[in-house]
């Protein structure tokens, strides 16, 4: 960013992986039966305090705080930067602590190509401090404090937080996919059943072209993938960013706060450029809350925390069973092993043996014809020949499921909706609106009159209909919800 103090690049904060990291990384991308593998955690704690410094004595000179830079800015504000570099890394990702900024200052994360992230402000997106930011690409990112003034000398010394670990994910685990490039019908790092999903057109699986995202997420040390998609709900007034995948990915809310989804993430038929599974392209958003999960059918239901980005389509769903009516047609868009979107589809299989914990009914068991799945296809929606969603991918059964191409001796296995609609059906089909009084920030229409929080003249009087949203522009602080109205005069905007 342009106000980022001179010099931070040249004196980066540097971890790097040991042998034993790598080789427990490694380990860990052989195993089979959950969520693929695509990286790992290393602590940083570096704890950014400015508790010694003399406000008075700050100039546009920067000066080192921690192992960043400080300096002042002309509205009275502050500036201050550190560069995290992790060795080997394809791309990173930080772990933010203790967070408590001021209302006149953000947090930002960004690389020095231009991928920027945030603002992240007050206590963070979770509300306690504690948050990991999106990815960029590369070996590099920064993480920079803006403070907007006037009152940078008297919020300085409040404001402190640690950066407590980096996300290191690196390209090495294209190796622990079945021994490096192979010959391909799609990415080089695909097995060679994969089909780009852009090469098949016209089929029911095409709205979940706009539904579908790869899912990236940590959990203790590792980070993982996996794939899921948006879910629409009978209730016409709203639309609630729910989103589905498979419990086996993430089941706890600790892991869903640091959710990263990539919407639209897909390359032009017949291109041979794919993207680093490092590098994976589309569309970002952070942080979800899971609303209905369970082991037995193998589901997770999430809230995402941010509006999905501009051309998405909610998918349809199904509550009739279909594990037991053989040769159904199924459809499927899936991302293997961090590709862009894959395409494949098949029909249930009422005769393929069933494994132990996967009953039929609770699973649906089904033959691929087309394409296939790998290691971070888990989750994917599978559909009708309607383009609903009859159930979410779980894996494989068979006697040969190390090779992800060998549809004759391997079943596909997903997840059935019909089996858990119970659980998921308050949120995706709550039925005849029961009028209560009106909640003016829920985002629902408490009182069944078709207008939602303050579009609904019952809120009125409420204190967050009398002010404009973050974006919306402003000429004092009196005119935001966050009494925050910052820029240059006549282009100033609520932050």
């Amino acid at each position: 960013m342009q106000e980022m103090p001179a010099g931070v690049l040249n004196s980066p904060i540097r971890v790097s992986l040991t042998d034993t990291e790598r080789n427990e990384l490694k380990k860990m991308q052989e195993a089979r039966g959950g969520p693929a593998v695509v990286g790992r955690t290393k602590p940083i704690s570096e704890a950014v305090r400015f508790t010694g410094i003399d406000a008075a004595l700050l100039s546009d000179n920067p000066r080192p705080v921690g192992r960043g830079l400080l300096r002042a800015t002309p509205d009275g504000g502050f500036v201050w930067a550190a560069a995290i570099v992790s060795e080997g890394a394809a791309a990173i990702r930080v772990q933010i602590k203790g967070l408590n900024l001021p209302d006149d200052a953000d947090l930002f994360f960004f690389s020095e190509a231009g991928q920027a992230f945030g603002p992240y402000s007050g206590k963070g997106p979770n509300g306690d401090g504690e948050f990991w930011s999106n990815t960029v690409v590369g070996s590099e990112g920064v993480v920079l404090v803006r403070h907007y003034g006037p009152d940078g000398a008297a919020d300085l010394k409040k404001t402190s937080f640690v950066i407590a670990h980096a996300g290191h994910i690196e390209q090495a685990f294209v190796e622990s996919l079945g021994g490096g490039i192979r010959p391909e019908s799609f990415c080089s790092f695909n097995v060679p059943c994969i089909e780009n999903a852009s090469c098949h057109t016209g089929t029911p699986a095409d709205p979940a072209k706009s539904a579908v995202a790869l899912m990236q997420w940590i959990q203790g040390a590792f980070i993982y993938t996996c794939t899921g998609s948006l879910l629409n709900d009978t209730v016409s007034s709203s639309q609630i960013p729910y989103f589905l995948s498979a419990n086996h990915c993430i089941s706890q809310q600790s892991n869903a706060n640091n959710l990263e989804t990539y919407f639209q993430f897909s390359i032009s038929c017949g291109s041979t450029s794919c993207p680093a599974q490092t590098n994976p392209g589309g569309i970002q958003r952070l942080g979800a809350t899971i609303k209905a999960t369970g082991a037995s059918g193998d589901y997770t239901l999430f809230q995402l925390n941010q509006t999905p980005p501009s051309g998405s389509v909610f998918l349809g769903w199904n509550s009739a069973p279909v594990a037991n009516t053989n040769n159904v047609a199924l459809y499927r868009i899936s991302h293997p092993a961090w590709a862009p979107q894959a395409y494949s589809d098949g029909h249930v299989d009422t005769t393929a043996p069933t494994c132990g914990g996967w009953p039929r009914g609770e699973r649906i068991y089904s033959r691929t014809t087309t394409g296939g799945t790998e290691g971070g296809s888990s989750g994917s929606p599978v559909m009708n020949g309607s383009s609903q969603v009859v159930g979410q991918l779980s894996g494989a059964c068979g006697t040969n499921v190390n090779n992800d191409c060998d549809q004759v001796n391997n079943a596909t296995v997903d997840g059935a909706f019909a089996f858990y609609f119970a659980a998921v059906k308050p949120f995706l089909d709550p039925g005849t609106c029961a009028p209560v009084t009106e909640v003016c920030n829920d985002g629902i229409d408490n009182d069944c009159d078709g207008l939602i929080d303050c579009a609904d003249p019952n809120c009125s009087s409420f204190p967050a209909c009398l002010c404009s949203p973050a974006g919306s522009s402003c000429t004092s602080n009196s005119n935001c919800c966050s009494n925050k109205c910052k820029g240059p005069s006549g282009r100033k905007i609520c932050r």
